[in-house]
């Protein structure tokens, strides 16, 4: 009866710190992700394909909508 009771306690313990540990984690992986698109619109604008890509996506509307 002692060892359902350690084994018990044992199990809810890890649940605890796997609850706890996935936030943090979680967090940080939308910084990385912002900080990539971040970085990928700063290439676009430094390169200049800004203009380009704006033309193109005009040009798309356009033929869409009529």
């Amino acid at each position: 009866m002692q060892n359902l009771k350690l084994l018990k306690a044992i199990v809810e313990r890890k649940n605890r710190v796997r609850q706890g540990g996935d936030e943090g984690q979680t967090v940080f992986e939308y910084l990385g992700i912002i900080v990539i698109i971040g970085l990928i619109i700063t290439a676009i604008i430094a390169s200049g394909l800004a203009g380009d890509l704006v033309g193109a996506i005009d040009v798309a509307l356009k033929k869409i909508t009529g």
